[in-house]
């Protein structure tokens, strides 16, 4: 009986320690793969027509803003400052009408100063796969800056490359709450899944729905007729439609479903509505002096984050991947 059960123990051990180095081998395999194509900072991060910022929730568990969300945002806002991208695609859960994580990012890049014409909002990117598959089948996207944390784009590139979008990562960096070891574990494990997704049990999304267009790219004109951040109307000039809040879920009732579990949900908070301030009534026709003006300030804005990036890479730092 002593030797059945010890030969049953090493049979369970040998299984975990076979099932540990098949998850490092996976995990190796989607970091080399990509790690090529992961810029350093978001000021090194290289232009295309589309950003793809991931969602996920705006608060902790514990309480206060979730970190993670805030430097998604911010690596957003300096891309469209940077004119580094012609249109964000903020794609993330709307599990229910009180908990809506694009529109809770478009209203906090709003207040950041990104005009509404250079963003899209997509309500059914529950999952990191689910955001990949629709920016590609749904919104036409086929090149395409992910914006996410570092320890995140890994396995969002290669999602990418399986899905044929020609993709390439910008790191949003959060200083305040470096990833810890429970959240890198998850990782870990959502890599070695990912494989299998892809490439054994052929992973649907939940909710693909119909065709959606994005706005025509509106940044090779930004410098010499760049609109007003405050002027929604604006985005029409071309023809295409850009979706605002206001106008409801992207995908007829996606944005109702039951949600399943995010791929790294940092805590909940439920998200207010969106009101639109004055002024964004202003006029069709900028003024040329204000644009000037403008230009100054958002230069100025972002001295502050230049030195903050250029800081964090200097050879004094201990924890530089």
């Amino acid at each position: 009986m002593q030797r059945v059960i010890m030969r049953a123990g090493w049979t369970i051990v040998g299984l975990l320690a076979a099932g540990a180095m098949t998850v490092v081998g996976l995990n190796l395999w989607v970091v080399m793969a990509t790690h090529d194509r992961i810029a350093t900072s978001p000021l090194t991060c290289q232009s295309r027509e589309v950003g793809i910022v991931f969602g996920t929730s705006h608060g902790l568990v514990g309480g206060g803003s979730n970190p993670h969300y805030q430097a998604r945002l911010d690596t957003a806002a300096q891309l469209y400052r940077l004119r580094r991208v012609s249109n964000l695609l903020l794609s993330g859960d709307n599990r229910t009408r009180y908990y809506n994580e694009p529109m809770t990012m478009w209203r906090d890049l709003r207040a950041r100063n990104v005009p509404q014409e250079f963003m899209t909002l997509d309500y059914a990117g529950f999952s990191t796969f689910d955001t990949l598959v629709r920016a590609h089948k749904v919104f036409g996207v086929d090149e395409a800056v992910l914006v996410t944390q570092p320890w995140h784009l890994p396995r969002a590139l290669f999602i990418a490359d399986a899905l044929g979008l020609e993709a390439v990562g910008c790191p949003a960096i959060s200083e305040r709450q470096p990833p810890g070891l429970k959240l890198m574990l998850r990782e870990w494990l959502a890599r070695a899944a990912t494989v299998g997704d892809l490439y054994l049990w052929g992973r649907k999304p939940r909710f693909l729905g119909p065709q959606e267009s994005l706005p025509t790219p509106v940044l090779s004109s930004h410098s010499s007729s760049q609109p007003s951040p405050s002027h929604p109307s604006a985005s029409h000039s071309s023809g295409k439609h850009v979706m605002s809040p206001r106008e409801g879920s992207v995908t007829d009732g996606a944005g109702q479903q039951a949600a399943p579990n995010r791929d790294v949900a940092d805590g909940v908070e439920v998200a207010d509505g969106v009101d639109m301030t004055d002024e964004e009534n202003a006029a069709d026709t900028p003024d040329p002096h204000a644009l000037a003006r403008q230009a100054q300030a958002s230069l100025l804005a972002s001295l502050p984050e230049v030195k903050q990036a250029l800081l964090q890479w200097l050879p004094v730092r201990s924890d530089t991947n």
